[in-house]
């Protein structure tokens, strides 16, 4: 019998087409679908297509879609067949063979998923299990293959065999740059602190210099969208479980090993030797948390403190031992070091600041901020310190100079502060908005270690800083900003009202500011003494 017909679309989810009867042109076609020669439905050809209509097929209303139900699992191949029903004559192009899917997409999911709930019994749920652990551990040493390039060397080599080279292409890393991996306590924010905004600008310093960047935290979380914008690649759950399985998946992938405080280099040092046996090994100090310790307990009189800080100095140094080479900020505190240290492993290695000097003119200023986090103990007692005794020095002077306190994590005991003329601020998302206000800021700091990262902010925006011994140490300051190291409530009042109250003092101290931040901060200074800490100068 006459029939028009064609048969559009195969898939798992839906089979459509049409079928015009010449010799009956107004009754549908009744057909029967096939799938693998089993009947799996029936549908009328009786659906209107404009399509149809204007290629003078009948009226138009000749089209038929059926969806199975459940859909064709997308795991089978399958040979589809639309006939018509009555006579069997199948429609053009029928049969099509429907090839197994290899898209993950939501069809295979739910084909997945409905196969994995169908468990019989407790074997059944072991078999089931092993499998997917199985290709759970495929899939992760994949993705570290990828990640690590080497999917991409192996593709190059079969190239090479097959005689093909020039057209192998890397799919996803420069396998050409050495690769360094970062590792840390957490995912770095940028403007946050100081060990974010030092880890940060050593990883631009590291990617200026030729290498491929892979940044971990080690508890393997955080969003890392903002570093993998920036070209760097993260290892991050799930994809890992630990910085231990990193190092293994990736053996022997990386140039570099980078390692950020006591804590990261103390747990992995010598996991990166056993899996990363080529890689220079990298130990990033922040500060020897020893000496703050050994400080605090000094000024607080807690021997419990002092035994700490011992056991801390021991694991700092056996960091160093380990490592090819150590970085810190402070010079102080690489004098100390190389005590302990052969010659040449213990380098000073800036982070690098950019200038935002102040455009709001000294007239339009007034006051001194301190900043710090309040989650960091000596920024804490500073405060109290400052609040107590330099804030009545000044009232002593016959100088009522508002003071504001900023800085995250506040606690109520300075929150809740009434007196001598404090603001307690907190936390602000940008710290121009308080350099464009004070003319002066304080780091009243008794006790602590490292290079304390607001000092370094505020005289790159050019408000100098008032620091106590402390809070200067290992910056090497010129003489007119170490003219303003004070370590009593009265030197520091008188530093902070001198230069809040003298303007050409404050502007010559403000360009000697701006100038050191150039000349020890600068990428350029920060880029040589990488080099230099990595065997590159």
């Amino acid at each position: 019998m006459p029939l028009r017909s064609h048969l559009d679309l195969t898939s798992h989810e839906c089979i459509a087409g049409w079928a015009w009867d010449t010799d009956a042109p107004d009754t549908p076609v009744s057909l029967v679908v096939f799938a693998n020669d089993q009947v799996i439905g029936r549908v009328l050809a009786d659906g209107y297509r404009a399509d149809l209509e204007q290629a003078a097929i009948g009226d138009g209303r000749h089209g038929f879609t059926f969806r199975p139900s459940p859909p064709l699992s997308p795991l089978k191949r399958y040979l589809i067949g639309v006939r018509r029903e009555g006579d069997g004559a199948h429609l053009e192009r029928s049969p099509q063979t429907l090839e197994p899917s290899t898209a993950f997409d939501k069809p295979a999911q739910d084909a997945i998923a409905q196969l994995l709930s169908a468990v019989i019994d407790e074997d059944d749920f072991v078999r089931r299990l092993t499998f997917l652990t199985d290709q759970i551990d495929r899939l992760r040493q994949r993705h570290a293959d990828y990640s690590s390039g080497a999917e991409d060397r192996r593709r190059r080599r079969a190239h090479q065999w097959n005689g093909s080279a020039d057209g192998a292409t890397a799919t996803n890393r420069d396998v050409g740059k050495p690769r360094a991996l970062v590792i840390d306590e957490r995912m770095p924010l940028r403007h946050h602190d100081a060990g974010s905004n030092a880890i940060l600008s050593h990883i631009d310093s590291l990617q200026r210099i030729g290498y491929d960047v892979t940044f971990a935290p080690a508890n393997l979380h955080g969003d890392g969208s903002a570093l993998e914008a920036e070209g760097v690649a993260c290892c991050l759950h799930p994809w890992y479980v630990s910085i231990e399985e990193v190092l293994k998946r990736q053996r022997d992938a990386f140039a570099l090993v980078y390692m950020h405080r006591v804590t990261t280099a103390g747990r992995y040092m010598a996991l990166a030797r056993d899996n990363q046996p080529r890689a220079h090994l990298v130990y990033s100090v922040a500060d020897l948390h020893h000496l703050r310790l050994a400080r605090q307990a000094e000024i607080e009189q807690q021997p419990a403190l002092l035994s700490l800080s011992e056991h801390v100095r021991l694991a700092e140094l056996a960091a160093a031992w380990q490592a090819d080479a150590v970085i810190t900020h402070s010079t102080a505190e690489a004098a100390l070091l190389r005590r302990h240290m052969p010659a040449g492993k213990v380098h000073v290695v800036p982070w690098s600041l950019p200038l935002r000097p102040t455009a709001v003119a000294w007239a339009g200023r007034r006051g001194f901020a301190f900043i710090g986090g309040y989650g960091h103990r000596p920024n804490v007692d500073a405060a109290h310190w400052l609040v107590d005794t330099v804030m009545p020095a000044l009232d002593a002077l016959g100088r009522s100079i508002p003071c504001s306190l900023v800085g995250s994590n506040m606690p109520d005991s300075l929150r809740n502060l009434r007196r001598h003329n404090v603001d307690p601020v907190g936390y602000v998302p940008e710290l121009s908005t308080i350099f464009d206000r004070v003319r002066v800021t304080v780091a009243p700091l008794a006790y602590g270690a490292g290079v304390k990262g607001k000092v370094l902010d505020s005289l790159a925006a050019g408000v100098p800083c008032v620091c106590t011994p402390a809070a200067a140490e290992g910056l090497d300051l010129p003489e007119a900003l170490l003219r303003h190291v004070a370590a009593t409530p009265a030197e520091l009042a008188r530093s902070i009202c001198t230069l809040h109250d003298d303007e050409a003092l404050n502007r010559a101290c403000s360009d000697a500011g701006l100038k050191y931040i150039a000349d020890k901060a600068s990428e350029a200074r920060l880029d040589e003494s990488m080099r230099s800490a990595l065997g590159k100068a």
